[in-house]
């Protein structure tokens, strides 16, 4: 994240918090309600689960906008809100899946390459989904999220050693389990 956004965060939170700028808070949530929904789908699988979890996990972030301390990035402080909303949630629906894309965009390949695409997105989305929740919440935020090691471990609550652990274990898994697939083994 960049020095800019992050300062223009703060500026927005103390706008907001300070001055009662209703529309601070308003840009706040419009700037990352996008990508909360994201990592909120990537961990639940579904569309309307997503949606409830954005809800709750943004509802809480305006709640707790007064405990934010400004030693991370805000975006850092939501993810972690996030990630803490779909873990409750997921606890109490007992869901397992995450959904890694929606579709696939086939515009510029052939047939065949493009159904390729899909079975292994399926297979990916498949294996992901049966990793330990740490470990794909570690692949989920440094692979589609693009955060670095610090703002995970940040977001999951641990440190970098932890999340570089949860990571290099969840890739070995997913290498081991997509050879597996491929030659058709069972694991």
């Amino acid at each position: 994240m960049d020095e800019d956004s992050r300062v223009e965060d703060n500026r927005l939170i103390d706008s907001y918090l300070d001055g009662g700028d209703d529309s601070a808070l308003e840009e706040l949530v419009i700037k990352y309600r996008r990508e909360v929904y994201l990592v909120a789908y990537r961990m639940a699988g579904d569309m309307e689960e997503a949606k409830d979890i954005t809800q709750k996990a943004l509802i809480s972030a305006v709640a707790k906008l007064r405990d934010f301390k400004k030693k991370s990035s805000f975006k850092t402080w939501l993810y972690r809100i996030t990630v803490n909303a779909a873990l409750n949630h997921m606890r109490g629906n007992a869901y397992k899946t995450v959904e890694l894309c929606e579709t696939m965009k086939c515009e510029d390949e052939g047939v065949v390459s493009c159904l390729m695409k899909k079975e292994q997105a399926r297979d990916l989305k498949v294996l992901l989904a049966a990793l330990p929740p740490r470990q794909r919440l570690s692949v989920v935020l440094r692979v589609y999220e693009g955060l670095s090691m610090a703002e995970t471990a940040t977001v999951m609550g641990c440190s970098e050693g932890a999340v570089k652990s949860h990571y290099h274990s969840a890739i070995k898994k997913l290498k081991t389990a997509m050879v597996a697939t491929k030659t058709g083994k069972d694991l």
